[in-house]
């Protein structure tokens, strides 16, 4: 891969590390994603992920989710979107 007109050589370790990085640099950004999906965006999906729960001190609950591309993504729940995610996934 080229970065900044350099070739740079990552091994799956590395390629994890610049994923990491670049999730944190854009979370920290001000201006915001656009919420729908752009037609035509092409992404990867992993069917049936690995995922762990974790319940917070504030009621929260954290939910991880390994992608085959992204790695391990975590996600914060108030109790509130826990009901909403749930009704989103069972309705028929």
């Amino acid at each position: 891969m080229n970065i900044g007109g350099k070739s740079v050589l990552l091994g799956p370790q590395g390629i994890s590390e610049l994923i990491e990085e670049l999730s944190n640099v854009r979370a920290s950004m001000s201006v915001e994603q656009p919420t729908g999906i752009a037609p035509g965006w092409r992404f990867a999906t992993t069917k049936n992920p690995v995922m762990a729960v974790q319940k917070q001190s504030n009621g929260d609950r954290l939910l991880i989710m390994r992608h085959n591309g992204h790695g391990r993504v975590p996600f914060t729940f108030s109790p509130n979107m826990v009901v909403e995610l749930y009704a989103m996934l069972t309705q028929k």
